[in-house]
């Protein structure tokens, strides 16, 4: 079902650099020549999802078994095609197509590694060289139909506004809400005046496309193809919501290795942002990771992947260039870490996992 984009005409005009629209997501890809451009699937409104890949320079060898078999054995090459190589390192974008935040970081991203500076003109060369270190996998946006339908920013929106643009509203007028939206797979369209951005055109929320059984969207199915394809050891999943930059850990049902893991990178992360000024305090970790389901945990199920999300600000005081800066900082300080230790350590993995059977 289509809709017409939303509009917020008294928020401010976005900057040129901040380009999060279908056709200019069109136009940044096609232009690529250093890296690899595919499609990885069709919206329901038939937009190309675009994969764009660096640094893949190894020779793979032929796979013996998936992840969760392999994750039983007594060597992960049974899974890996490219063992002792680069890790890999994914960004995915936009699959909440109203939080365009992550979209406007990875096209930056890219311009970075095709010209040496991002869409503004500036150099950033110690993240450059951090993203030289990686086999990267770029997913600019994946919700398509949600992008095309939402404002390119929220800056300055009301929390009615903001929820308008994210989840929608029902044909009365009242808001769907975010906990309101989590009560229909696929949304019923009949019933919206507008369906927010969280959906794609069919109203499936993509993020929570996460039955391993019954999955809906070819979007999903996109991303986890990606992830056992290549193999992903990272993976960033790049939101917008918060009020400041905050990076997300693993949820329960996860590796409790990947837990701690993930826990440690939030941390380094946070105190990242606040020395650069783009975050008031580093709050504690819960203690309990939650225990929700979504399609992060079906990315560690198809690689062993450790997976973050990344909640960037929407409606906020936050700059366009501090919005853009917050996740040059998440990148640089996460993908320093990863040099320091694997992200994926699926030798690690496997030694607790796997075991004889009498």
């Amino acid at each position: 079902m289509r809709f017409e984009r939303l509009e917020y005409p008294h928020l401010e005009p976005a900057p040129s650099w901040w380009r999060v629209f279908p056709e200019a997501i069109k136009e940044d890809v096609t232009g690529i020549r250093q890296g690899k451009v595919d499609v990885i699937a069709r919206t329901p409104l038939e937009y190309p999802v675009y994969r764009v890949v660096y640094h893949d320079e190894a020779v793979p060898v032929e796979r013996r078994s998936n992840w969760s078999a392999a994750s039983y054995s007594a060597n992960s090459r049974a899974y890996q095609t490219r063992y002792g190589m680069k890790q890999t390192v994914c960004l995915l974008a936009g699959i909440h197509g109203a939080e365009p935040e992550g979209v406007a970081g990875v096209l930056n991203v890219i311009s970075l590694l095709e010209h040496g500076c991002d869409l503004r003109g500036r150099e950033e060369p110690e993240l450059l060289e951090l993203l030289r270190a990686y086999r990267l996998v770029l997913l600019p946006c994946v919700n398509m139909d949600g992008r095309a339908v939402s404002p390119d920013h929220l800056r300055g929106s009301s929390f009615e506004e903001f929820r308008n643009a994210s989840q929608g509203s029902w044909a009365d007028g009242s808001l769907i809400g975010w906990l309101g939206s989590k009560e229909y797979f696929p949304l019923p369209l009949d019933r919206v005046r507008f369906p927010g951005g969280y959906p794609n055109s069919e109203g499936y929320n993509i993020m929570h496309d996460a039955s391993p059984g019954n999955l809906r969207t070819a979007e999903a199915k996109g991303v986890l193809e990606t992830v056992e394809t290549y193999e992903v050891d990272f993976l960033l999943n790049l939101h917008s919501g918060s009020e400041v930059p905050m990076v997300c850990a693993p949820g329960n049902l996860n590796y409790p290795e990947n837990i701690r893991r993930g826990r440690r990178i939030c941390r380094e992360c946070h105190a990242a942002l606040t020395e650069a000024g783009l975050r008031p305090s580093v709050p504690e970790l819960p203690a309990e990771a939650s225990n929700g389901l979504t399609l992060n945990t079906l990315v560690t199920l198809a690689s062993g992947a450790l997976v973050l999300t990344v909640e960037l600000p929407a409606r906020g005081p936050a700059t366009f260039d501090e919005r853009l800066e917050a996740q040059y900082v998440i990148l640089k300080a996460a993908l320093a870490d990863g040099l320091r230790t694997p992200f994926a350590d699926r030798e690690r993995l496997i030694r607790c996992c796997g075991r004889e059977l009498d």
